[in-house]
């Protein structure tokens, strides 16, 4: 056991662990810090679900838990040689977060026995978190401050933004291909390419026959089809809409959207479309890696949305870059939603 305890001390010990851990803290640090002040000066933000879920907790214990914790690893981050008293604070602060990520992960298992979500992933983010928030403990605990040179400071800045790279990549992995199918009012079909003689991309397929099958199994009561007209001049609601007839959906249960260029017109007219936020119960339906931005999209609306993966037909090619482009693509919404609530 003394030689476990020396060998662990040893590897937190390296410049690499020191900025690896930094670099941790430093991002959720600064990530939960700027969800604490949505949650405060916004309305409804809760951006804090993209890594923990506070709720478990009484109503504003979670955003004080969350407040302190973001202080203090902010503040190991900038300057390591912490004080006894503040190292061991920091570690509690973190097992506490800890904790309410373990039991995040408990409701995840409690959802997928229960059949409200169908994960393609066994285990969650939440578990992940978990594991995260024990090690930046362990470190704390048994490390210790230290003084950082130049090469680790440097080294945490660029762990951390590595670290703000992979995290809207766990969100598409984790989030983005769990099926989250349920009763609602309305299917919203998102689009995508359409050849010029009509044919749907395949993309554009697997969303169309995702959204049929909803319909089908009783899912849903209606669909909409929601895209633009492409550059070739073909409008992409009124393909899919065709297309859903031609699978075997009864054309007047399907409404189209052509005015849905992008993510957030799709949103905005689903909205207005279905009597505004809040009105009727909501699903989307399009590729894994575009989920976590549209329920961002709806979110900054005020909807509830449950999101349901396409179901794969074919290998795409360009999956990699779509993937790739969401990456800035999270950002920027979360960036937005958080600049919305907090100036108004």
């Amino acid at each position: 056991m003394k030689r476990l305890a020396h060998t662990v001390r040893s590897l937190l010990s390296l410049p690499w662990a020191n900025a690896l851990v930094r670099g941790l803290t430093l991002f959720f640090g600064v990530f939960s810090g700027l969800n604490v002040i949505g949650t405060v000066l916004g309305e409804g933000f809760g951006a804090d679900l993209w890594w923990i879920d506070l709720g478990v907790l009484p109503a504003g214990m979670g955003t004080i838990l969350a407040a302190g914790a973001a202080g203090l690893l902010v503040a190991f981050a900038i300057a390591p040689d912490v004080s006894p008293l503040r190292r061991s604070v920091s570690a509690i602060a973190c097992a506490a977060l800890a904790v309410v990520a373990v039991l995040n992960v408990i409701g995840f298992y409690a959802a997928w026995r229960e059949g409200s979500i169908k994960p393609a992933v066994p285990f969650p983010f939440s578990a992940l978190i978990a594991v995260v928030l024990l090690a930046i403990a362990a470190h704390l605990w048994v490390r210790g401050g230290h003084k950082a040179g130049t090469f680790e400071h440097v080294a945490t800045v660029i762990m951390a933004l590595l670290v703000a790279l992979a995290f809207p990549l766990a969100q598409v992995y984790f989030f983005g291909t769990t099926d989250y199918r349920r009763e609602a009012d309305v299917a919203v079909v998102f689009g995508a390419k359409v050849h010029t003689d009509g044919r749907l991309s395949w993309s554009l397929e697997e969303r169309v026959r995702t959204g049929v099958d909803l319909f089908e199994n009783g899912y849903v009561d209606s669909l909409l089809m929601s895209g633009g007209v492409g550059s070739n001049g073909v409008d992409e609601a009124e393909a899919m809409k065709r297309r859903a007839i031609e699978l075997g959906v009864p054309a007047e249960v399907i409404l189209t959207d052509s005015l849905g260029v992008d993510t957030d017109s799709t949103a905005r007219d689903t909205v207005a479309l279905l009597g505004g936020a809040g009105a009727t119960q909501v699903i989307a339906v399009s590729q894994f890696y575009h989920l976590p931005r549209i329920k961002m999209a709806f979110a900054a609306l005020g909807q509830q949305v449950y999101t349901v993966p396409a179901a794969a037909l074919v290998p795409i090619g360009k999956t990699p870059l779509f993937v790739a482009r969401e990456i800035p693509g999270f950002w920027v919404y979360w960036m937005r939603a958080w600049w919305r609530d907090v100036a108004g």
